[in-house]
């Protein structure tokens, strides 16, 4: 039976989606993850000349009710999933562009979708036409020979894709970055993505891996115990960067955005924080709009404020040492390409005193990296030039609450650069 949705084929067009393959194939997967899948297998057959015959994306999650299919697939710019959120991880697509995806470089697309309604599994598909996507065909549904719900989605009729594309490197990296962080946090309840029955492997993005226990205590005798995962990535993940506060079952209960997710010098990183102390907070659906009214009263918590000074104590140290390693000497070398250094002249003197400086520029970029990558390179050279100034008069000293004013030193960083500045 064919019906028509909310839509016209050229609105769809130009309401933007996915521009290539990898991202419109990360669209399908995000949907079974949408619905509560565990295991999804990315499937695809080839000829002899390399050029892909079929291509299906599976999913063992809770598959497309019957009852809401009109509501789900009859409308556009508008989904299901905007008023009934799956703990904030979990839900990707809110706008019911996805399903569209494969217009990319597919001809048809069908989904075989199992769900369960009281205590029967019925199966049913759904087809939708590249050239007729204002409209979709639905069949009728019957009961399932199988009890396990899920949803497969067989793309046809495939144009400017070969297999080599799906086999090469990049795209195997794309994954791995896009869905590594998601598969990590929910490795020990058996997540899994197979590319033709072999699991992705993302562990080689993974850079350093240190987890931490901890004991927050709030009275003499009372305590709460914490396990922390501190994961710094390659490259730029498929999500932003993020405390997970996971119950014992190693159900997200909630998430927060860590305060480095602008720090310019690709720190990149997750934090995963495991409790029996979030089994008392809510997991199920809730209603989208509350959860930051859920999030707010676990703010609220002693034990979580505590909680929250530690981790962001952690990730400090985490981003110090990294720019100490990583970071700093590059960083330096760059002021000085861009020559915003003062001018000096070719004589001892002026050798050390540019050194100073430089030795102090490398402690303030491991202190506050932002100060350098934020500021504009003119407010950076007169700040430097200010700095420079001060260090050849007797006030020298006065440089540390200048620049404490500006960064808020820890008692360690005030030690080092007063160290500095007393070294004549």
């Amino acid at each position: 039976m064919k019906k028509y949705a909310n839509l016209t084929n050229a609105s769809i067009e130009s309401a933007g989606l996915p521009k290539d393959y990898k991202h419109a194939i990360a669209e399908y997967i995000w949907n079974g993850f949408d619905a509560r899948a565990r295991q999804i297998d990315i499937r695809y057959e080839k000829n002899e000349l390399g050029y892909l015959t079929a291509l299906r994306i599976e999913d063992d999650g809770e598959g497309i009710d019957f009852r809401t299919l009109d509501r789900s697939f009859g409308n556009f710019l508008d989904s299901m999933k905007r008023t009934t959120l799956k703990r904030s991880s979990y839900t990707r697509g809110r706008k019911g562009k996805g399903r569209f995806s494969f217009s990319l470089f597919s001809t048809r697309a069908t989904w075989n979708t199992r769900y369960r309604e009281g205590d029967t599994v019925f199966e049913y598909d759904i087809i939708i036409d590249r050239h007729q996507k204002e409209s979709y065909e639905e069949s009728y549904r019957i009961t399932a020979p199988q009890q396990q719900t899920g949803t497969s989605v067989l793309l046809e009729g495939i144009f400017g894709l070969q297999a080599y594309a799906l086999e090469s490197k990049d795209f195997l990296d794309f994954l791995a970055l896009e869905f590594g962080w998601f598969l990590l946090l929910n490795k020990d309840q058996g997540y899994q993505l197979n590319i033709n029955g072999q699991a992705l492997p993302y562990d080689h993005l993974i850079l350093e891996n240190e987890t931490v226990r901890w004991n927050v205590t709030t009275a003499p005798d009372t305590s709460e115990r914490f396990k922390v995962t501190f994961i710094r990535w390659k490259e730029t993940i498929g999500d932003r960067y993020y405390y997970y506060f996971l119950n014992t079952h190693q159900e997200e209960v909630a998430k927060e955005l860590t305060s480095f997710n602008n720090n310019g010098i690709d720190f990149h990183h997750s934090v995963f924080v495991e409790s029996a102390f979030f089994n008392t907070f809510e997991t199920e659906p809730l209603v989208f709009d509350e959860q930051e009214n859920l999030f707010s009263g676990l703010r609220q918590h002693i034990v979580f404020k505590k909680l929250s000074a530690e981790l962001r104590a952690l990730l400090e140290r985490k981003q110090k040492k990294y720019v100490r390693e990583h970071v700093v000497e590059e960083m330096i070398a760059q002021i000085q390409r861009k020559q915003l250094l003062p001018k000096y002249e070719e004589k001892e003197s002026d050798y050390l005193r540019k050194q100073q400086l430089i030795n102090l520029l490398k402690e303030l970029c491991i202190s506050e990296p932002k100060l350098f990558t934020n500021m504009k390179p003119d407010y950076l050279k007169a700040y430097l030039g200010l700095i420079d100034l001060l260090l050849q008069t007797d006030k020298r000293v006065e440089v540390l609450s200048i620049i404490d004013h500006t960064l808020h030193l820890d008692e360690t960083e005030k030690s080092n650069i007063l160290r500095l500045l007393t070294n004549t």
